[in-house]
């Protein structure tokens, strides 16, 4: 009896799995095509549904060992996602094209620099090309947020690594989004947005009483993204013979840094009654409707060199600032070529250039 029931379990499990082994599948129709061995229809429009291989990044992809022929797959960051296969040598998309890899790793947007009225500075940082050569970088810009390469963008040379463009035909006094960008066979990444407000004036430009002569940069003292800071100098040099004055009497007139100017003149003048000094001769001056001129500290002083071209009127002559040395010596810039140092006080020969803050 026991013999006879095992005979027969056994006969219909070949039965089953011969049956399996043969048998088409189908879903959503009892009639699959004859050459079809899985089949899948939608029964009814309102029930129209699709086929969902296994979905996988480009990095999973290409961790799978040893791929069979006729793998299929949905890499979701190959390009937008695309589809592909495996051929035995190689993923292909579904009309037999190499299949697209991974876009470029964009890491970063350079924040902002050397804003102006028309133009800044930002770059980017690509940190993996993924194996396809980039084909394209630079950055991209807007004055809606998140910008892509259809808006206006710089083009850089170069594959990964660091990276600076200059963006300009900006409009003044205006709000634009930036986001570095990479291209390559697989695609197009960007970076994080950044944001930047053009400012209302050039360096050079006629205005607040004389020559707009610095804006304020991110990270400088005061600055504001949202309202326009810097300096501006007097048209001309307002003595080429001055003294810093007070031989031997140490002042306090110690600031360096940009903002620092003007403390250092009040200082200078309260404790020096000298007559004729540079820094009297800036605080009593009134000049395009303005009283409020000072002698540059040391840094504004610098910034006044680096951008003399554009401001204009300056010779290479000797430019006393209001940083104070010690005692007996103060800053001093040459502007034949880019050169502080300490000088005596009672040199006669000292040029003055006066700025204010606006």
């Amino acid at each position: 009896m026991n013999t006879t029931f095992k005979s027969i379990f056994a006969t219909c499990l070949l039965l089953l799995a011969n049956t399996i082994t043969n048998a088409q599948v189908s879903v959503g129709t009892t009639s699959p095509n004859a050459s079809a061995r899985f089949q899948v229809d939608a029964d009814s429009s309102t029930n129209a549904k699709g086929f969902l291989p296994p979905r996988v990044t480009y990095a999973q992809r290409n961790a799978i060992t040893s791929p069979a022929i006729g793998l299929m797959v949905f890499c979701t960051n190959c390009g937008t996602g695309e589809p592909q296969f495996y051929n035995g040598t190689e993923w292909k998309n579904m009309i037999g094209g190499t299949g697209l890899g991974q876009a470029p790793a964009v890491a970063s947007t350079i924040a902002a620099s050397n804003i102006s009225k028309t133009s800044v500075t930002s770059g980017g940082n690509i940190t993996n090309d993924n194996g396809l050569a980039i084909t394209a970088r630079g950055v991209c810009w807007s004055i809606s947020s998140s910008p892509t390469t259809a808006n206006s963008k710089t083009i850089e040379s170069g594959t990964t690594g660091s990276f600076t463009s200059n963006i300009t035909g900006l409009n003044a006094n205006t709000v634009y989004y930036l986001r570095a960008y990479a291209i390559n066979a697989g695609g197009t990444n960007y970076g994080d947005q950044v944001s930047v407000r053009t400012t209302d004036y050039a360096i050079g430009e006629s205005a607040l009483g004389g020559k707009i002569a610095y804006l304020l940069q991110p990270g400088d003292p005061g600055y504001d993204a949202n309202i326009t800071h810097g300096l501006v100098a007097t048209n001309a040099d307002i003595s080429t013979s001055a003294q810093w004055g007070c031989y031997g009497i140490f002042i306090g007139a110690d600031g360096t840094a940009i903002g620092t100017g003007n403390q250092n003149t009040i200082n200078i003048t309260a404790r020096c009654s000298a007559a004729g000094i540079a820094a009297r001769l800036c605080a009593d001056l009134v000049e395009g409707g303005y009283s409020d001129w000072f002698l540059p500290s040391k840094d504004e002083l610098n910034k006044l060199y680096l951008n003399r071209v554009a401001i204009g009127g300056f010779s290479n002559a000797d430019y006393w600032s209001s940083t104070e040395v010690n005692q007996n010596f103060a800053w001093y810039q040459i502007f034949t070529f880019f050169f502080q140092d300490g000088a005596i006080k009672t040199y006669p020969s000292g040029y003055v250039r006066a700025i204010r803050s606006f």
